[in-house]
């Protein structure tokens, strides 16, 4: 594993901003391994807080170690101060991630956390909706995570033979969505390629998000009518376009709308039923309320890759599927869960032919180490130690949409741990590996040794 120095400025700043306001925490459960639930909201009021460690909460601990003070009716004095006890456990955790994320502008946040598959701790912070506080069940989106949730659901196709990985899909696509004329070469994309961004598609990020189509099945169509900027299979463009691809290819194999199969497929036999898809402007009871410019479509567009919502402890439900070293539900058989988080590798460039070369310019050949991160199926490899698998690896995905940000990682030390926010801070997504390493060290429940690497490849 990698090590890293605790950024202590960091914690320092945060704490310190901790110390100016209260929270109001309700725990129903604390330490490890046992669950955790709370809803932390701003308030102005010091109240009752669990020292998860000790059982005991704050204002108790203070009651046992601080002598009663005397007064009489003639003798008046100032209170005695009380001692300062400082938090630990998932209280710490807990009042850190408010205070970095809420207290920095963000609408709302939640958190949920798996130790060697099972759940430790889940929480959320700040407001589901203006005047209404964000609960652990509440849905967020999720963003790219979505291209996760739809790369296991493809998977689990090839293994019933429903799907074939290496098979050309992009002409029966091509028809299926009225390309009377489709560019050349995208009728060699197979689902490998979408799986992998290795189908020649461009990133699109104008077409997805600037209202230039309406749905992902007309992103689709455009992109099938345009030129490719690679051949598929020849090299890496991370792009939206091929999981928009991908759930139509679904839908067209199985005749039942993507979100259906990802409902049989994946969710219903990890016990997840509050999951689902959403416009960008839909929003229900139990969602949480992400601001938009008026006039937006990107949801609709972004169809399979990127329309979800989820509560944090469903998406690390999700990725405890793929971890191969717990023994909770795993949807893949264990030769798929090791090919999803493989990384894979452009193919080198076909070799330019022999040089005749003079005896004392003989070059010095060697072989290429392989990457230690990168791009799998539907899923970010962080880290993976040359020579292990990917029960050594650190991986997951992150996701950015206006106003969003979702990040859920495995670490290979047995924790997992997915946050959802609404609002634009974080300013970038990958700064919530960042976050969550203080906070479970704050919390003391890593040591600060391992720090997450920051994803490779993909922006937010």
């Amino acid at each position: 594993m990698k090590t890293g120095t605790f950024r202590t400025a960091v914690i320092s700043t945060v704490v310190l901003s901790m110390a100016v306001g209260c929270t109001t925490t309700s725990v129903e459960s604390g330490t490890a391994p046992r669950a955790s639930e709370v809803v932390v909201s701003v308030d102005n009021e010091p109240s009752a807080r669990s020292d998860a460690t000790s059982g005991v909460s704050v204002e108790e601990q203070d009651t046992a170690t601080t002598a009663p003070a005397t007064s009489t009716a003639t003798q008046t004095s100032e209170p005695a101060a009380q001692p300062v006890v400082p938090l630990s456990g998932w209280a710490a955790v807990d009042q850190y991630l408010e205070a970095a994320i809420v207290r920095s502008g963000s609408a709302a946040a939640s958190v949920a956390v798996f130790r060697d598959g099972e759940l430790q701790h889940q929480a959320a912070y700040g407001q589901r909706v203006p005047g209404d506080p964000a609960e652990p069940s509440d849905r967020f989106r999720v963003a790219s995570i979505s291209k996760t949730i739809l790369a296991i659901t493809a998977l689990e196709l090839v293994e019933d033979s429903v799907l074939a990985l290496d098979q050309p899909v992009g002409a029966q696509l091509a028809q299926g969505l009225a390309v009377g004329a489709p560019a050349n070469g995208t009728g060699a994309i197979t689902l490998r390629h979408l799986l992998t961004h290795r189908s020649g598609f461009p990133q699109y990020e104008n077409l997805f998000f600037r209202n230039e189509v309406e749905s992902c099945a007309a992103a689709a169509q455009a992109g099938f009518a345009r030129s490719l900027q690679a051949e598929p299979g020849t090299s890496f463009q991370y792009s939206n376009m091929n999981f928009c691809v991908m759930g139509l290819l679904i839908e067209q194999v199985t005749g039942v709308p993507y979100a259906e199969v990802v409902q049989e497929q994946v969710l219903a036999p990890l016990g997840i039923t509050a999951m689902r898809t959403a416009a960008t402007f839909d929003l229900e009871s139990g969602d949480v309320e992400h601001v938009s410019d008026a006039g937006r479509n990107y949801m609709e567009v972004l169809g399979g890759a990127g329309a979800w919502l989820a509560a944090p402890a469903d998406l690390v439900t999700i990725l405890d599927s793929l971890d191969p070293s717990t023994s909770g539900t795993k949807i893949l058989e264990p030769d798929t869960l090791q090919l999803m988080a493989t990384i894979t590798e452009t193919p080198p460039s076909p070799a330019a032919g022999d040089v005749a070369l003079e005896p004392s310019a003989a070059p010095t050949t060697f072989e290429p180490l392989p990457p230690s991160s990168g791009y799998g199926m539907g899923l970010i490899i962080f880290d993976q130690p040359l020579g292990t698998d990917s029960g050594a690896a650190t991986f997951g995905h992150t996701g950015t949409l206006e106003s969003t940000h979702a990040m859920f990682v495995r670490r290979p030390d047995g924790l997992s741990w997915a946050i959802t926010v609404s609002g634009d801070y974080p300013a970038r997504t990958r700064e919530l590996a960042t976050l969550m390493d203080n906070a479970l060290l704050l919390g003391g429940f890593v040591d600060g040794t391992y720090v997450t690497p920051s994803p490779p490849l993909v922006p937010g």
